[in-house]
This record gives structure tokens, C-alpha cells and sequence, in this order.
């Protein structure tokens, strides 16, 4: 990892908890195709948490409200019931001061968090919020947040070849989406992102293309994670931003299957509401 590019770290994606547990209860299209991490419960009591690790460092985490209380005034609230993908976290290796100012135009001061591991294990770590209320709330999946490690990383990430050996094959993150309602809100995000990423997106269809490093390099012939920003392009899109003003989702996973078709070939896990869609899982085989 560079010294201070910007590293796609994990995804956020909400669930309902198992009422015995109280742990995520992880769909069928994730427990059948990728190999599951024990997470543990955030130390705020509000969330608790699952893992699926990833060879190029970066990790999908399921979560679940567990005191629906608390959600309303949650930096991932406001409703304890949402399920689907709810945000995006970047790392790198400048300190934690560093980064904060380089990002404070945009982002308020670090916040320290931990949590316990279900083997008991204290992580320790700080994360940098986009400005506004209740911890960006407005604009979280939108705007992405930084984390950076208090404990070594690898307490909080315990990459090793079990755990990122999953049935699919996926080996890393290849790209996810955000669609915004109108022009200057793709203006003004592109802005955001330009600043926060440090290089300029490159201009695709109906939006932005901007690159990420990994956190681990994996054979692959994408050097690293894209995020595209775009505007809506057809009526589905426009009913997804009509809410929030915008939507984030349509994750795409790199796996080390070979395509048997020429180019790419991506297949969708989560078939939509039949099946409990999250908003979006695709494998890509290159």
C-alpha cells in the first residue's frame, strides 16, 4: 500500500439479526458461497458484526442492529430495520492525525471504537466520519469514511489463506456503485471524491470512474478497486435515489474463475427481494 493512497478497507452491509444470537443472520447467498468470520459485538452495544474476508485486504462486514433504540441517533441509522449496503470505508498508512488533516474539509475529527471478538480479543481503532449530524448520517454510503487501526491491523483483519478461501472464488473487491438524483449533486460529489481520493475520476457513461489501491495486491489485471459515481439511467435508478437523493450498492466481487466466455462474465448472487436482495452481490470472472 502507498504511503498515502487511499485503499478501499470494507463495506458495510446491514442485516437482521438472529434473535438468539443476536449476531447477523447471514443470507443463504452469502453462507453458501463465501467462507464466514466471526465477528462480535461493537463496544457502544448498539451493533453486532460478521466478516467476510477478502485476499486484497478488504472485507464485507454484515451487520445488525441489536438495541433497535439506539439506531435513530446511530451514525448508520436511522431505522433499525434497513437491510442492504450502507457504506464504505477507505484506509492508509498516514497516522490518523495525517489523514484527519488532509480530509477536514469534509470530514470531522476521529472517533475511537473497539469491539470484542468472539475469541475474546480486544480491536481497537478510529474512524473519521463525513461532516453533519449524528455522524454524517445524511450522507453515509455517499461519502465514505476513513478507519484507521489502534491495534495491529491483523487483529481487527485476521487475513490468512482460510479465511479468505471461499466456494465462489472471490478474491477482492472490483467495483460498487453510487447514483445520484441530479447533475449538481454528481458536481458536488465528484468534488468530495476528487479531494478525499486524491486523484481526479476519469469520465465513463453517465458519470465517474475513480480508482482505489488494495490493501494486499492479488493476481488480477485490475490494479484496484473502482468506485463509479453516475447519474441515473433508467426508471429502477430513479426510484432508488428518490429517497435519500441517492443509492449505493451493485457490488461487484473479483474471483480467480476463468471466464468461459469471451471478456467478462458477472453473475448476480442476491436474485432480488425473492431471495432477500441486499442490493446488489456480483461475482465477475476474468
Amino acid at each position: 500500500m502507498a504511503s498515502s493512497q487511499q485503499c478501499l478497507d470494507h463495506l458495510i452491509l446491514f442485516v437482521p439479526a438472529n434473535t438468539a444470537t443476536q449476531l447477523p443472520e447471514v443470507p443463504s447467498f452469502f453462507s453458501d458461497n463465501f467462507t464466514l468470520t466471526p465477528g462480535g459485538f461493537h463496544a457502544d452495544g448498539a451493533t453486532s458484526n460478521i466478516l467476510i474476508l477478502l485476499a486484497d485486504g478488504c472485507y464485507i462486514e454484515l451487520i445488525s442492529f441489536i438495541n433497535p433504540s439506539l439506531a435513530p441517533d446511530h451514525w448508520w441509522g436511522p431505522e433499525a430495520s434497513f437491510v442492504g449496503w450502507k457504506d464504505w470505508c477507505l484506509t492508509n498508512s498516514l497516522s490518523l492525525e495525517k489523514n484527519y488533516k488532509a480530509v477536514k474539509d469534509t470530514h470531522s475529527e476521529p472517533i475511537k471504537g473497539g469491539r470484542k471478538r468472539a475469541d475474546g480479543v480486544d480491536v481497537a481503532w478510529a474512524v473519521t466520519f463525513p461532516k453533519g449530524e449524528k455522524g454524517g448520517q445524511s450522507v453515509r454510503g455517499k461519502v465514505p469514511f476513513f478507519c484507521h487501526d489502534l491495534t495491529p491491523r491483523s487483529v481487527r483483519v485476521p487475513i490468512d489463506k482460510t479465511k479468505t478461501t471461499h466456494p465462489c472464488g472471490a478474491i477482492g473487491i472490483s467495483r460498487l456503485t453510487i447514483v445520484v438524483r441530479d447533475q449538481a449533486m454528481l458536481d458536488e460529489t465528484r468534488n468530495i471524491y476528487d479531494a478525499v481520493i486524491g486523484s481526479a475520476g476519469e469520465k465513463v457513461d453517465a458519470g465517474f470512474e475513480f480508482k482505489l489501491g488494495r490493501v494486499h495486491e492479488v493476481e488480477t489485471r485490475d490494479t484496484g478497486a473502482k468506485v463509479i459515481l453516475r447519474l441515473p439511467k433508467n426508471e429502477e435508478d430513479q426510484g432508488r435515489v428518490e429517497e435519500r437523493g441517492f443509492w449505493y450498492g451493485d457490488v461487484v466481487l473479483l474471483t480467480n474463475a476463468k471466464s468461459r466466455r469471451s471478456g467478462r462474465s458477472a453473475e448476480r448472487l442476491d436474485s432480488g427481494e425473492r431471495d432477500g436482495g441486499v442490493g446488489g452481490v456480483w461475482l465477475e470472472h476474468t
